[in-house]
């Protein structure tokens, strides 16, 4: 029962949440090795609904006094919440075999250029879930990819995201435009080819492209969006946070679409 020395290809999944879209939806296709409960919070409802998933898959289920399952607990950013899962590191999706497979006319995906903090990433994949995307395709390279503290930022909704990670992300772009995908481009530029998030008519299927707070997407993610927006913000301010961003663009999509499903 030593989680101490981990090795470096498992984790701990910690926390109410995470721990049932992990047995739920596991989109990161992990090996789930055992779950670990705090003695105290067996009577609590969530817990009993992960006990029933867990008995479903024949994963073993440990409950522990408290003190010993706070020794599991090495790092003090963990809110565990009485319970947690041992558990493989996310698995990538491929991004062929989803696009051969999808059908969802309204599908929607978002794309990382030049993003490389955890914080905004996991903020990003909360946002992702929460307006339904149906995944998130990040480069390999002079990229954040999907770790410990992504999971643990995303607060169980990383479970619930299919990630592609890519090797060239203008090929993917080109890629994605063959499968009738129309792309958007973020730009905080007042220019008169950039268009205002809430004047657009979004097209779909669609992907979005977001950039760092301060370098933005790339020239060659531009050059190769159809369709450039930003949001309008004080203009004393010179941009906003990638992830706040991205909370208003994907929201104002989701409403769209809503209001489509309405006529």
């Amino acid at each position: 029962m030593d989680l101490i020395n981990l090795k470096s290809n498992l984790e701990l999944i910690c926390g109410i949440n995470p721990v049932y879209s992990l047995l739920k939806t596991n989109a990161g296709k992990r090996k789930i090795y055992e779950i670990y409960l705090s003695g105290s919070k067996e009577s609590n409802p969530q817990v009993k609904k992960i006990f029933h998933l867990a008995k479903e898959k024949r994963i073993k289920f440990n409950i522990l006094e408290d003190k010993n399952f706070e020794r599991l607990i090495i790092n003090p950013e963990l809110k565990a919440q009485g319970i947690c899962a041992k558990v493989t590191n996310y698995t990538y999706h491929d991004l062929d075999i989803f696009l051969t497979s999808q059908e969802n006319k309204n599908c929607r995906l978002l794309i990382l250029d030049n993003i490389t903090d955890a914080g905004n990433f996991g903020a990003i994949i909360r946002s992702a879930f929460a307006f339904e995307f149906d995944g998130i395709i990040i480069p390999k390279h002079r990229s954040i990819e999907v770790n410990k503290d992504t999971s643990r930022i995303s607060a169980g909704t990383l479970e619930e995201m299919k990630i592609f990670q890519v090797s060239n992300l203008v090929q993917t772009i080109k890629k994605l435009k063959e499968n009738k995908f129309w792309i958007y481009g973020t730009d905080v530029e007042n220019k008169e080819n950039v268009k205002q998030v809430s004047e657009l008519d979004f097209i779909f299927p669609m992907a979005l492209i977001l950039g760092s707070e301060h370098k933005g997407i790339s020239r060659l993610s531009r050059e190769n969006s159809d369709i450039l927006l930003r949001i309008d913000i004080n203009k004393e301010l010179d941009s906003i946070n990638v992830s706040v961003a991205a909370g208003i663009i994907l929201y104002e999509i989701y409403m769209q679409i809503k209001e489509n499903e309405k006529h």
